[in-house]
């Protein structure tokens, strides 16, 4: 079984590519505060920087996520 799904990030990534090279960029299609403060982000740019992440201090709380439910901030 794979660690990772494949499939849904080479998707994830044309979507990222679209959105930054296709479409015109403007504040409406990219928000990078918005992907910046992503759990999975932080988290991978705190271990990247740091080595490792201390789980008891790491804030897993997305400050997006009423709009992200209604996809309003994307």
């Amino acid at each position: 079984m794979p660690e990772y799904d494949l499939g849904a990030a080479v998707c994830w990534y044309e979507h990222m590519f679209n959105r930054s090279h296709v479409e015109p960029p403007t504040s409406k299609n990219l928000n990078p505060d918005y992907y910046l403060s992503m759990p999975h982000i932080r988290f991978h740019n705190e271990k990247k920087k740091m080595g490792f992440v201390n789980m008891s201090n790491f804030d897993c709380n997305f400050k997006y996520k009423a709009c992200a439910r209604d996809l309003k901030c994307v």
